[in-house]
């Protein structure tokens, strides 16, 4: 008998059977055996089928046998044993399947709300990439501005350097200006000095032809 079969035939004793196809009680399992058929095994249920149900004159007649695979099985309560002929999987199928939905549904709601965020991260990105945007349109700007102030930072120093040049210049034409002030007084000095000895040589020839005395009011 395969592992744990016999446990689970003695679950199904001294209770009723109802198959959910035929929508009817089958019977009332008194007994029960389990048979091997290659790789596959059945239960083969001995019940006592129940006449007049529902009539108020219930009660068992012969008993029968019916040969059942473990599948067959929807689920095992205390009191009946509910069958679907292969056609309804098992309660715990049944459970693991709307534990699966219930997984599933939880999976689309959270990729529902990680949909949500996505698009809100492409929007925060869009937003970001368009700020990225200005701020290297500024940077540029600046960058020109930069350019300019260098450019304007060196016609300054030139300038600055040409201003040097040309005080150096205008101090070396106010010492020549001096200088040639200089000059000036002593030519003119020189000039004077010089007509006053001619004059004063013209006077003192005319008066020694006169015989006179040389006179010195120059």
């Amino acid at each position: 008998m395969p592992e744990g079969s016999e446990a689970k035939a003695n679950q199904l004793i001294n209770k009723f059977v109802i198959s959910l196809t035929e929508g009817k009680i089958l019977g009332y399992v008194t007994d029960i055996n389990v048979e091997v058929e290659g790789d596959q095994f059945y239960f083969i249920l001995k019940m006592r089928e129940i006449e007049n149900l529902g009539k108020g004159q219930s009660m068992f007649s012969s008993e029968k046998k019916l040969k059942i695979k473990p599948n067959d099985i929807v689920n095992v309560g205390p009191d009946v044993i509910i069958l679907g002929n292969g056609k309804v999987p098992p309660l715990r199928e049944i459970e693991r399947l709307n534990e699966v939905a219930e997984e599933y549904n939880t999976l689309v709601r959270e990729l529902e709300e990680k949909d949500k965020t996505i698009e809100k991260l492409k929007e925060e990105n869009y937003s970001l990439t368009k700020q990225i945007d200005e701020l290297q349109h500024e940077l540029r700007k600046f960058q020109v501005m930069k350019d300019d102030f260098e450019h304007l930072k060196e016609q300054l120093v030139r300038q600055e350097g040409q201003l040097e040049m040309a005080k150096e210049y205008i101090k070396l034409l106010e010492g020549l200006r001096h200088d040639i002030d200089k000059i000036k007084e002593d030519v003119d000095g020189l000039a004077q000095g010089g007509l006053e000895e001619a004059v004063r040589n013209i006077i003192n020839e005319e008066l020694n032809a006169r015989g006179l005395k040389k006179t010195s009011f120059i």
